[in-house]
């Protein structure tokens, strides 16, 4: 009777020839004479009954041999036929559609079935999808760099986005930047504090907390270092400034000093922002020669310009001035625009104006100990 149904659409259909083979039944592996892929290309007669592929026998050498589980007996009856062709031959058909098995137990294909999409299933799930211009990895398939291997980008990356508690540690220096734009760090955990840790030598710290249930105050293990030199700030509501100092100060005049030598001299200042604290000591032992009033000179820094930033001194010793009768008070007062403290005299009821001291009021061993706070230039 004719074959009724579609034609062999490929491949080639041919018996092998094994006459070189021995069957004795010992011997399990015998050449093919030529190579195929897979088991189920081959159609195996054993004595008359056809040979399960994979169960009955397997290939061996590269698809160059065929293994069969128990040794034919000696003078056994078998013929292989060859179905679709060797390994790498062509196939010059369209497929329209039909899936491409590449398995021996059907379970991992190539298939397009949808227009302009293929799709490769691999142990019966499909993991990858080809469209034009687009390959997608599906849901539930894992995509590993191995070791050694490399992603070389030179187009644009999109969708990369990764939850921050998904970042693991890395092994090197990590550099967060960008062309434009701002980089924001957001807890939008209500209250959530932004920490700052780190390693001082072998131990772990925390070195900044910025406290969200406090509305972002500052908390910091060891203070706030400023540079050696200010990087000053026009906005008057920025601290720009910390720093720590001394000084030599100097007890002479306004018009002159010279010749003097010091028991005692010393001064040292705390300056925050635009705001110094002085403390100033000078102890004469010989006041040599001073001319016009008198000043304790040498201050670190000059003092704003404005009459408004004009500072008055406080002395909280006094030792061996010649004040003038009736005069009860030492006081000072350092003008603005100026480095120096201008000392005077006035009486303890304030109805007579502050008059400065001059040289002659000044003798070898005067000392006096000076503090002021004002505004920097």
């Amino acid at each position: 009777m004719a074959y009724i149904g579609q034609g062999i659409k490929n491949g080639t259909f041919a018996k092998l020839d094994t006459s070189g083979n021995t069957y004795n039944g010992s011997n399990v592996t015998f050449s093919l004479g030529t190579q195929v892929g897979s088991p189920v290309q081959l159609l195996v007669s054993h004595d008359g009954v056809i040979q399960n592929p994979g169960t009955d026998y397997t290939l061996a050498s590269n698809g160059t041999q065929i293994t069969f589980t128990t040794a034919p007996a000696s003078g056994a009856s078998i013929f292989i036929m060859e179905i679709s062709g060797a390994v790498g031959g062509p196939m010059n058909r369209d497929l329209n559609g039909e899936e491409l098995i590449l398995d021996v137990d059907g379970d991992t294909s190539i298939t397009a079935d949808t227009d302009d999409q293929i799709d490769f299933k691999i142990a019966g799930a499909d993991d990858l999808k080809m469209t034009a211009n687009a390959i997608n990895v599906l849901s539930g398939t894992t995509l590993t760099i191995d070791s050694g291997a490399t992603i070389a980008n030179s187009g644009t990356a999109t969708g990369f986005g990764t939850a921050a508690d998904d970042i693991s540690t890395g092994d090197a220096a990590v550099t967060i930047a960008t062309s434009s734009g701002n980089i924001t760090i957001d807890a939008q955990a209500g209250d959530s504090d932004i920490i700052f840790k780190g390693t001082d030598g072998s131990s772990d710290i925390t070195a900044l907390t910025i406290d969200m249930s406090d509305a972002g105050i500052l908390n910091v293990k060891s203070g706030i270092k400023f540079p050696a030199t200010q990087v000053a700030s026009s906005d008057d509501n920025t601290l720009d400034d910390y720093e720590v100092g001394t000084f030599t100060p100097v007890l002479g005049g306004a018009g002159g000093t010279s010749g003097q030598s010091y028991g005692g001299q010393g001064g040292n200042y705390i300056k925050i922002g635009d705001r110094v604290f002085i403390d100033a000591n000078t102890s004469l032992s010989n006041k040599g020669t001073i001319t016009g009033n008198v000043v304790v000179s040498g201050l670190p820094f000059t003092s704003k310009n404005g009459f408004g930033f004009r500072a008055s001194a406080s002395h909280s010793y006094i030792y061996d001035w010649s004040l003038s009768s009736g005069e009860t008070m030492l006081n000072s007062v350092m003008y603005d625009n100026s480095a120096v403290v201008s000392l005077g005299e006035s009486d303890v009821t304030g109805n007579e104006a502050w008059v400065a001291l001059t040289t002659s009021q000044v003798n070898n061993s005067s000392e006096i100990n000076t503090s002021i706070n004002y505004r920097v230039a």
